[in-house]
């Protein structure tokens, strides 16, 4: 996941350096609300490129694929009630990484965002040649 480096004010005047600006901490989710419940949820705000739950800790990482979907799902999904309980969300810090296993990157700029553990293939960027010789 890249990390933003620079500071960036975004709604509620929260400064974003020691926060992912791709991943949210989706935290009180019930113990019996699947995975792919919380992933449907948050595929509704944008692209959802990874998504982990804890089911004993009972929270969530979920990365965007675009900042601005992070963004727009950090606004919307906070308060969400699903199964009985009412979902805190925030941006994900580097602890928050560390209790999934998923590695920090701030100082890593990629266009490409990646980390050491994911579910999805990694993606090539797409090229403009033929895969033919004419």
């Amino acid at each position: 996941c890249l990390c933003i480096t620079t500071a960036t004010t975004i709604p509620n005047n929260i400064t974003m350096g020691k926060f992912s600006e791709y991943v949210l901490f989706v935290d009180n989710i019930s113990s019996v609300t699947p995975t792919r419940d919380v992933d449907k949820e948050a595929g509704w705000y944008g692209r959802v490129r990874d998504i982990v739950k804890d089911h004993k800790l009972r929270c969530a990482l979920v990365e965007y694929d675009r900042a601005d979907d992070a963004k727009y799902a950090w606004r919307k999904m906070d308060g969400t009630i699903m199964d009985g309980r009412k979902w805190k969300v925030d941006w994900a810090t580097k602890e928050d990484f560390k209790l999934f296993g998923w590695k920090w990157t701030e100082d890593d700029y990629s266009p490409a965002r990646s980390r050491s553990r994911s579910r999805s293939a990694v993606r090539s960027p797409p090229t403009n040649e033929s895969p033919r010789s004419d």
